[in-house]
Order: C-alpha cells, then sequence, then structure tokens
C-alpha cells in the first residue's frame, strides 16, 4: 500500500523543535499510525478522534522513518506484521535513535499469541492494542501513553537544572517507571482476563451438560438412593461452579450493547468473586441491596466499576497482613497489643434508590483517605502503596460510571463507616420496565454468602 499522503513542514536540524509543534503539541497530541491495510488505518483513525488529536498515517515502516526524520510525534502505533519493515523492526529502530527513542511505540495486532508481541516489549514498546481496535481500550492505552511521554520530558528539563533538584529528579524517574510497570501489569491482566473470558465461554456449554444429565440421573428410580444422594451432592457443587463462570463471563466479557440491570445483582456477584480475598484477610461483609432497583446499562462496564471500589476497600484492610497464614509464614513477629480497642474489618455494600438516582455505596472501617490526598486518589498515577499498585483503579471506575451519565463521590469519614465511595446513576428505565417483574430477593440471597460464611474465624 502506497504511503499516505502528508504536508510535512520544512526540515530543521536535529535535535531542534519547531516552535509552531510546541504550541500544537501542548493542546493536540500528534498520533503517526503505520499500517499496511487501508481498513485498519480508518479503524484506528476512527478510535482516535475523540481524542481530538492530529493523526498521520502512512502504509510501511520505512515511510515511517522518512516521516519521523522531518517530523516528531508524540506517539506511534504500529502494525506488527507488515511486508518488508514489520511493526517490530521499526520499533527497534525507533528506539536505537535518540531522537526518537523516547515516543511511546504501540504495536498493533490481530494474534494474541504471537511471539513478536513479547520481542516488540522487549525492545522497548510501551504497549500494544488488538485489532479490531476499541474505542475505550484505545482511549486509555493512549492517555496512558502521553501520561509517560509527558513524565519523561519533564525529566528531561529537569536533567538541566543544578544538582540542588537531583532528588527531585530521583524520585520523577522512579514515579514514571512504577506508572509504566503498573499500566502493563494491568494490561497483562485486561488480557489474560480476556483470554480466560474465551476459555470459560467454552466451557459453559459441557457444564450445562453436565448438569442436565445429573438431574436425569437424579430422578431415575432405578438408581439406588445412595448412588442418587451423590448424584445430588454433585450437582450442588456443579450448580456452584455454573454460577461462577457466569459471574466471570459477565465481567470478562465487554458488552456489546446496554440492557436492563439489576444493580443488586450486580453487587452480589462482585462479592461473590471477591469472597476468597475477603475470607483471607478476615474481612466480614455486610450486603444491604433492593433486588427492585432496575438501571439501564453496559453489565461488563458496571461490574468492573463496582469490582475496582471492593478492591480498594478491601486494600484498606491489608495493611495487618491476612487472618489466614500458611504453614509456611513466619509466625515469630505477632502483632503488639494495643491498648486501642480492635475493630473488626468490615465492608459494606449498599444498593438503594433514591432522590432519582441509583446509588451503589461501598463501605469500609479502614484508615480513611487523609483530607490532603482526596482530590489525588483520582489520578490516574496516584497511588500511596507499592508496585504494581498504581492508582489506576479509582481512575477508570470514576471514568466508567462517567461514561454511564454518573458519578463517583467520596465521603472519608463516611455514615457509621471510616470511607464510603458512592457510585451515582441517574434512573433512566421507563415506568414500563420498572413495573417488569425484578429479581427476586431470595435468588439474590442465595448468591451472597451468609453471616456464618462472612467473618471467617480468628
Amino acid at each position: 500500500m502506497p504511503p499516505v499522503q502528508v504536508k510535512l513542514s520544512e526540515a530543521r536540524p536535529p535535535g531542534s523543535v519547531s516552535p509552531r509543534l510546541v504550541a500544537r503539541a501542548v493542546t493536540r497530541p500528534r498520533i503517526l499510525v503505520v499500517d499496511d491495510t487501508p481498513t485498519a488505518l480508518l479503524q484506528v483513525r476512527d478510535c482516535l478522534k475523540s481524542l481530538n488529536n492530529e493523526c498521520f498515517s502512512v502504509g510501511s515502516g520505512q515511510s515511517a522513518i522518512d516521516f519521523l526524520s522531518k517530523e516528531m510525534v508524540d506517539i506511534v502505533i504500529a502494525d506488527v506484521s507488515m511486508p518488508g519493515m514489520d511493526g517490530v523492526e521499526l520499533c527497534r529502530l525507533l528506539k536505537q535513535d535518540e531522537r526518537t527513542r523516547n515516543i511511546p511505540f504501540i504495536l498493533l495486532t490481530s494474534d494474541l499469541t504471537s511471539e513478536d508481541i513479547h520481542r516488540g516489549l522487549q525492545l522497548g514498546a510501551f504497549d500494544f492494542l488488538t485489532k479490531p481496535a476499541e474505542p475505550n481500550e484505545c482511549t486509555v492505552r493512549i492517555h496512558a501513553a502521553l501520561q509517560v511521554k509527558r513524565l519523561h520530558e519533564e525529566l528531561n528539563v529537569q536533567l538541566l537544572a543544578p544538582d540542588a533538584q537531583k532528588l527531585a529528579q530521583a524520585e520523577l524517574q522512579q514515579k514514571m517507571a512504577d506508572f509504566q510497570h503498573g499500566m502493563t501489569t494491568a494490561h497483562w491482566n485486561l488480557r489474560f482476563g480476556q483470554l480466560s473470558a474465551s476459555f470459560l465461554d467454552d466451557i459453559r456449554s459441557p457444564i450445562a451438560l453436565g448438569l442436565a444429565t445429573l438431574r436425569s440421573l437424579m430422578m431415575d428410580e432405578r438408581i439406588r438412593e445412595e448412588a442418587r444422594l451423590r448424584l445430588r451432592l454433585m450437582h450442588v457443587d456443579f450448580s456452584k461452579i455454573s454460577a461462577q463462570l457466569r459471574r466471570l463471563v459477565n465481567v470478562a466479557v465487554y458488552s456489546r450493547s446496554q440492557q436492563l440491570l439489576c444493580p443488586a445483582e450486580i453487587a452480589s456477584d462482585a462479592v461473590r468473586l471477591l469472597y476468597p480475598e475477603f475470607g483471607y484477610y478476615g474481612i466480614a461483609i455486610d450486603l444491604q441491596v433492593d433486588p427492585t432497583v432496575q438501571w439501564w446499562g453496559m453489565r461488563s462496564e458496571i461490574s468492573r466499576a463496582v469490582l475496582y471500589l471492593l478492591h480498594n476497600a478491601i486494600e484498606a484492610h491489608t495493611d495487618k497482613g491476612p487472618v489466614i497464614k500458611r504453614h509456611f509464614e513466619d509466625t515469630t513477629d505477632e502483632e503488639q497489643p494495643s491498648d486501642e480497642p480492635r475493630r473488626a474489618p468490615l465492608v459494606t455494600v449498599i444498593v438503594e434508590r433514591a432522590f432519582g438516582n441509583v446509588f451503589i455505596h461501598v463501605r469500609d472501617n479502614g484508615p480513611g483517605v487523609k483530607s490532603d490526598i482526596q482530590d489525588k486518589i483520582w489520578d490516574p498515577h496516584f497511588t500511596t502503596k507499592t508496585p504494581p499498585h498504581t492508582g489506576a483503579g479509582l481512575h477508570l471506575a470514576r471514568a466508567i460510571v462517567r461514561a454511564g451519565g454518573g458519578d463517583i463521590e467520596l465521603k472519608s469519614p463516611g455514615p457509621d463507616c471510616s470511607t464510603q465511595f458512592t457510585i451515582k446513576l441517574p434512573v433512566n428505565t421507563t415506568e414500563q420496565e420498572a413495573a417488569a417483574p425484578a429479581q427476586p430477593a431470595a435468588a439474590v440471597a442465595d448468591e451472597t454468602p451468609s453471616d456464618a460464611e462472612a467473618v471467617p474465624a480468628e
């Protein structure tokens, strides 16, 4: 494919920066897309429209090299598989050039199992996107790449500063490394979740067939009662597995369309998915949900937002370590007794409808959020914890909720708790939809841990 014609500026000496480009970079990111397939180029360009950027496209690796010899960009997105110079080779050449080595490089691929992805990341690629590119994922990855590039530029400016600023330089460099490591880890986790979702989808049918077979055998009077009792026990276990698979698929598989949802069911499913972590850290769960509340939206997105908030609540209680200790864990440094009464760790999840909104409250009785950082916790790179924590969870949760027309609010201290995060969604169901039969309260209760299960033994 011949390269797309792009109007080039006059050539400048290597290393020089045009005042026009500096002014433009402040407001509009410049992105170069490299792909030999016109359809893929159009897909990526469509995904980038919402970023208010200047998008340039070329059809080969050599065309990209020629373009970058005259113009600078903020991000390069290149297809892994191209004739001649592929995306991995283009990444290697750009990372060897002092002038272009700090440009974030994103690989574009349709094959997640390709070894070229691993090789490209080893050569310095920042991230990768899958074909066909999805707008939400593309936006998140572009924002992350621009954030890393900004940190690089701040570091380069500080390298010219006096020796008195060396400490600030080191802190900024560590912050940049932690952020990039965390984003890479989060992205691999996302990809692993998507691959797992595909696997889970494949095994749902065999499990459904197994359940049907068990039910048929349980009704067969020719089978002895003792054998039928064992079949009933197997049916209970298979039913639990089937329910857990449903929860995992609802979160991992991206919803292609909106639907009428029951927030109580979404909150209950999220709690059940994280129940092993609650038990591991000895955290009690108080689930107060109204099963009649309904909301119209994307199941996978709102489920992920609730999971992010629950993870945050769990981390508020993890500073003292797990309650369940393994036999190989060191028990010599036991916690010293304190004069202050120790509160049992508790996370409360409330789903209610009031004042024309649907509210999902996630409360914890941990140490709380200090007032001087409450405005910072929404930043994608701010965290008070060590890597691989990046602080991106709260940022992504708020972005998801806002995309659905709502918002997330923080109160610390909250009502009867140390911290409360509230997902606030506008009621968007019609009277006919609201009158439709909702999931019975008993069905929701069956999916949640009982009081006896919620508090692990000390």
